[in-house]
């Protein structure tokens, strides 16, 4: 069934339940609503002020069941598209076969291979290989839990319609699934009714990890495995690392992510350990029963190794259940071995994790993965003539090592200034110094560098006197005592225990990084512990360097990276440098700061990974990840690279298994791909084969740019007066903070919606609710027309270098994403009306700018020309987007009039959830 065919049926679907559900009159006002909808992108010049007419005359509950038909509408219409998505993957597979699938993990490894790369090299690429996306719960997601576990049943049932060629009678009988799962979206509330506490969003986290990841990334690694197989028969596992590396793995910020979040505590980072442990705990323990069910092998037919029955006897007595196997099933002992190491996990699985974690004498006899690994490891050897890859005991072997006893490991996360007050109010409880948080960094510094270098004092269990020092400290008691109960690895680079990195949010300088150093030493937890810089606005990004070699030269931080293998992890973000400074500006920024961030820490003998904080949208470091990495400065990834997955995008990416595989793939096969070229290509300067000279010239056309796209973006969103006014009357900011999206407030401090002080995602959602989209393309257009460089180079340096082409693609994106048009709706709410006629009309002749030049480079006559599928994709929904822009903008007029806590304002309110629902399923980005 073609997509256009699969939309029609769901909707036609959709139109029986609103008929069945509200009434026939309430249908046919949506009707027409769509059809003015679709006439006015036909060009009808008649159909925007019918269509305004018409979203005028309806009452509130009215609005909200046309509001809530396009909303679901949108739902069906993204189902039916990954639908389609998955039909084209396997076709597309089929038709290559027996070659590899473009953009795969065994299509990146025969390419390796045709490009000669040795044996030798290749083990020296899997050494060194390390990947890992960081599930995060950033406000993005729009919709609430249950409506995702719907649409998941909706998209099975879809695929078994689409894919089995089903009888008429099971054709049937899957339109009756169908029909009564868009009855009970329709009867369902769209908007959470209380705010989610932390543990509701540790819980959808670790829900795509049991149900996506648990059996992705094991098949990645077998797919792996294949591919060398064939391409480098002789390189083993152990040839290339010495033990089975994990080289593919998970992280998560989710309940440990407390910088602007007072809600994520210490018992709140104890609980979700809990979870990650039971989750990891309880899906071993049923795929070792299920492991145990198919060891039939009769001792006769296949003996067990002399090691393995050595494992075996040495566990003797046996517990009851096993005793019982044994009596059983007397010759199969591969059976009893499973049930041992499922029933090792019974008894982990009455472990009270959080209390253990929160006492304050915590016991360390606790069962680790390596004690599965060995037994399961003999198992495979003894019998391994009987195993293919993939069966389930190689699947449960990468399992243990992927996920551990602990599904994903926990990253931690706080502002540099929060640490910096705790510090400095135990410093002064100690009389050690009375004014540390007030000195500069190189003050600061000193102090550290010399407490460092003292033994630690003796603390209270509570130093401090305020209760967000209490909680600060309680966080690297919570640290100690993890590592003190489950262990810590400090020689591994991707460890295989609970806790993550400690992520340092606005790091500034040396001190804020030597300030958790000096916490955790005093806790008795910084030998396990890496510390991550994070550096984020555009002031950061550029000092990054230097805040880095003064580290390094510190011999009180060099001792510390001693133990973490000389390996440091150092984080930068996409969000806040384009609020910052703008989309170009904040991209070539970026850009730069990898480079010699790298440089840095080479100069120094120290390996890095650079852990990119990328969001959902265009303006947050979003788009495709393989073109992403593929745009990465020469001698940046080196086969590692971390990065943020978030919000909406873990949904979108993650809910379907096919194409969550997909996303995988391609990220694996762009990072070896671009390892290689690393290898090749060890200077800045060398991009493409091009002439040093070349190069050079491309690189101050992107400063000059750069510098251009800056100012202009800096003068209207800084520099305006008036500029926050017309940004809170034309998007409807004021009703984004309201909503229950997430456990973290939409601002840093105190509430205020500033550009200084609001976060970047809600600071994005909003200009995307309104179709303005500015952080994705502002400045583009006049840094792009008033470079003096002629349109040839730029040209040139479009098809010669990734990082233009992605920053071009990914603001095309943007580009055809925004219609001023709907923009102007919004602005007509502005109050100034002077006001929002000077900005709208600067806005509008910088898009024009920026659509025309980048049509130029791209030689397209439309935005997104040579990408057929999105820009079809933008054209079927857009139509459908406007009514829910036009239904928003008069329930935003119409509430701005009405008393601010009254029954119509909340009704008005209700409507405005739906539209901002609608709005970000049909456009498919939110933050």
């Amino acid at each position: 069934m073609d997509i256009s065919a699969l939309i029609h049926l769901l909707g036609e679907l959709l139109g029986e339940v609103i008929r069945g559900q509200e009434t026939q009159a309430l249908f046919e006002i949506e009707e027409r609503i769509r059809n003015l909808g679709k006439e006015r992108r036909a060009g009808d010049d008649t159909a925007g002020p019918r269509l305004a007419d018409e979203v005028a005359r309806l009452l509130p509950d009215d609005a909200r069941v046309v509001a809530a038909a396009f909303t679901l509408y949108f739902d069906l219409v993204n189902l039916a598209e990954e639908a389609r998505r998955v039909s084209a993957l396997r076709e597309r597979e089929r038709e290559r076969h027996p070659k590899p699938a473009n953009e795969s993990v065994a299509e990146a490894v025969a390419q390796l291979k045709a490009r000669g790369l040795s044996p030798t090299q290749m083990a020296d690429l899997i050494r060194g290989l390390r990947i890992e996306l960081v599930l995060t719960a950033h406000p993005t997601e729009a919709k609430r839990r249950t409506i995702l576990s719907k649409t998941e049943r909706m998209a099975k049932t879809l695929r078994a319609l689409n894919q089995s060629n089903p009888l008429p009678r099971e054709r049937d009988e899957l339109l009756d699934v169908l029909r009564a799962e868009i009855t009970a979206l329709w009867l369902t509330d769209r908007a959470r009714t209380n705010r989610p506490t932390v543990a509701d969003e540790v819980k959808t986290g670790l829900y795509f990890v049991e149900t996506i990841f648990w059996d992705a990334l094991p098949r990645l690694y077998s797919e792996l495995e294949t591919a060398l197989a064939e391409h480098y028969p002789g390189l083993h596992w152990s040839e290339a690392t010495g033990t089975p590396p994990r080289w593919l793995t998970l992280a998560s910020w989710i309940g440990g992510d407390r910088d602007g979040n007072p809600n994520v505590t210490a018992e709140v980072t104890a609980e979700t350990l809990r979870l990650h442990r039971g989750l990891a705990v309880e899906r071993h323990q049923a795929n070792l029963r299920d492991l145990a069910r198919r060891l039939s092998f009769s001792q006769h037919r296949l003996p067990p190794s002399a090691d393995l029955q050595s494992w075996l006897e040495a566990r003797r007595p046996f517990p009851a259940h096993a005793a019982d196997l044994e009596r059983q099933y007397t010759a199969e002992p591969y059976r009893l071995i499973a049930s041992l190491l499922a029933a090792d996990l019974e008894n982990e699985s009455q472990d009270d994790v959080k209390a253990r974690l929160l006492s304050n004498k915590p016991s360390s006899d606790r069962i680790k993965p390596e004690d599965f690994a060995k037994p399961l490891a003999l198992v495979a050897a003894s019998a391994k003539q009987a195993f293919r890859p993939s069966d389930l005991i190689h699947a449960l072997r990468h399992q243990f090592n992927i996920f551990g006893l602990h599904a994903a490991r926990l990253d931690l996360r706080e502002d540099s200034s929060r640490l910096a007050s705790a510090l400095g109010e135990i410093l002064r409880a100690l009389k050690l110094d009375l004014a540390f948080e007030d000195g500069d960094d190189a003050t600061r510094t000193a102090v550290l560098t010399r407490l460092l270098s003292q033994p630690a004092p003796a603390l209270a269990g509570q130093p401090g006197i305020t209760a967000e020092t209490a909680e600060t400290w309680k966080l690297f008691q919570l640290i100690a005592r993890a590592q003190q109960v489950y262990g810590s690895d400090p020689s591994a680079s991707l460890r295989a225990s609970l806790l993550g990195p400690f992520i340092i949010s606005m790091t500034r300088g040396p001190a804020d990084v030597l300030t958790v150093l000096l916490l955790a030493r005093w806790a008795g937890c910084a030998a396990g512990l890496p510390i991550v810089p994070l550096f984020e606005t555009l002031d950061d990004l550029e000092a990054a360097p230097r805040i880095l070699a003064e580290l390094f030269s510190l011999e009180a931080y060099r001792a510390h990276l001693a133990k973490q293998s000389d390996e440091q992890m150092v984080m930068i973000g996409y969000s806040d440098s384009n609020k910052d400074g703008g989309y170009l500006s904040a991209t070539w920024a970026l850009y730069q700061a990898q480079e010699v961030i790298a440089q840095t820490c080479r100069e120094w003998g120290v390996k890095f990974m650079l852990f990119h904080g990328r969001g959902g949208t265009v303006a947050r470091g979003g788009g495709p990840a393989n073109r992403a990495i593929a745009a990465q400065p020469p001698g940046t990834v080196n086969g590692r690279f971390r990065l943020t997955e978030q919000g909406e995008i873990i949904a979108s990416r993650y809910a379907d298994p096919d194409i969550a595989h997909r996303h995988l793939e391609q990220i694996v096969s762009a990072v070896l791909l671009a390892s290689v070229n690393d290898d090749r290509q060890q200077t800045t300067d060398d991009i493409a084969g091009r002439p040093s000279s070349v190069v050079q010239d491309w690189r101050n056309t992107m400063s000059a740019m750069s510098a251009s796209a800056h100012a202009e973006y800096r003068n209207l969103v800084y520099e305006t007066p008036g500029f926050m006014d017309y940004w809170r009357a034309a998007t409807p900011i004021d009703e984004i903070s309201r909503l229950h999206l997430g456990s973290r407030p939409a601002a840093r401090r105190g509430g205020n919606l500033q550009v200084t002080s609001i976060r970047a995602i809600p600071w994005v959602f909003s200009w995307m609710q309104s179709r303005f989209n500015l952080p994705g393309w502002y400045g583009l257009g006049t840094a792009l027309t008033s470079s003096s460089a002629i349109p040839n180079l730029k040209s040139e340096i479009y098809e010669g270098w990734p990082f233009f082409q992605a920053l071009i693609k990914n603001a095309e994106m943007s580009l055809v994403k925004a219609d001023l048009g709907i923009a102007a709706l919004y602005s007509d709410l502005v109050p100034d009306r002077d006001l929002a006629d000077r900005i709208f009309a600067r806005i509008r002749a910088e898009y024009e700018r920026t659509r025309e030049a980048v049509l130029a480079i791209t030689g397209q006559r439309e935005l997104m020309e040579a990408e057929t599928v999105i820009q079809r994709s933008v054209n079927r929904r857009n139509p459908y987007v406007d009514p829910l822009n036009y239904i928003q903008v008069e329930m935003l007029r119409r509430l701005r009039r009405a008393p601010p806590d009254s029954p119509e304002a909340e009704s008005l309110r209700e409507v405005i959830v739906f539209t901002i629902n609608g709005i970000a399923a049909g456009l498919k980005n939110t933050g």
